[in-house]
């Protein structure tokens, strides 16, 4: 018995809006895979470090300095959001750049998956890998090329292989989540 799927022709409009819900919502899956590598990395670290026999006082003491120092440095949506401010005239408070590095990071967050939206709709193809190729170009594109040729971020060869794994690996779950989230909305639409 053969099986026939129901191609749907192209609908712009359509792939704007599943990409847009999908972009917002695989944003925020990428942002809790983030939370939840960053967190199971520092208790792997501390595994080690007691392993060699360092005192758990001194080891605790490290991370938060470690914690401290990077809520102190501006990340690359926090540099966006700062120099938008200042474009219309603002001044960035510092309690309200962390919210406003993450609106950037939403809206781009968004604007990637409207992009994804309209063009798997246009070019099926897009969607190969489940999205996992987009999400790497993604990572590929804009973390390792766009982002410090614009020197919101350092050179990536000033930046541990680690780093470039966890960021990879972020953007994987985000175009995951992406394919995932508009395949399922385009079948309700």
């Amino acid at each position: 018995m053969r099986y026939f799927t129901r191609r749907r022709r192209p609908n712009v409009l359509r792939g704007l809006a599943t990409g847009i819900t999908a972009g917002i919502a695989a944003t925020l899956i990428m942002d809790q895979f983030q939370k939840i590598s960053t967190a199971g990395q520092k208790a792997v670290e501390k595994q080690i470090r007691l392993a060699s026999h360092e005192s758990a006082e001194a080891i605790e003491r490290d991370q938060q300095q470690k914690e401290q120092l990077a809520q102190q440095q501006e990340d690359s949506t926090e540099i966006v959001a700062r120099k938008i401010a200042e474009i219309a005239g603002k001044q960035l408070p510092p309690e309200e750049k962390k919210r406003a590095g993450q609106a950037v990071h939403y809206a781009f967050g968004t604007l990637m998956g409207a992009v994804y939206g309209v063009t798997a709709e246009l070019v099926p193809e897009v969607t190969t890998g489940g999205g996992t190729a987009y999400g790497t170009l993604l990572f590929l594109a804009a973390h390792e090329v766009a982002v410090p040729a614009f020197q919101l971020s350092p050179a990536p060869t000033d930046t541990p292989p680690r780093d470039h794994l966890q960021h990879w690996a972020a953007h994987v779950v985000y175009g995951g989540s992406l394919e995932l989230i508009r395949s399922l909305l385009r079948r309700l639409m």
